[in-house]
């Protein structure tokens, strides 16, 4: 299991319902969240696939959702 922690600018219903489709359509995605509280709009995603950061920033980005690594 791998996990995922991104730096978003996430804040509208419309913008969690395009993750929730693009992470629908991605396999292995155990689980998703946004914490909408945090002021980085914290993603964390958990993947039993082999998936890599510059494959959600591309595809998140693709939809004007700005995404970045978020460090340790």
């Amino acid at each position: 299991m791998k996990i995922f922690v991104f730096k978003t600018n996430i804040d509208s219903h419309l913008e969690m319902s395009i993750l929730a489709s693009i992470f629908m359509n991605l396999k292995g995605i155990v689980r998703w969240s946004v914490d909408m509280q945090d002021v980085d709009r914290v993603l964390k995603v958990v993947t039993l696939e082999d998936h890599n950061e510059i494959e959600f920033i591309r595809v998140i980005r693709s939809q004007g959702i700005s995404c970045d690594v978020l460090p340790d």
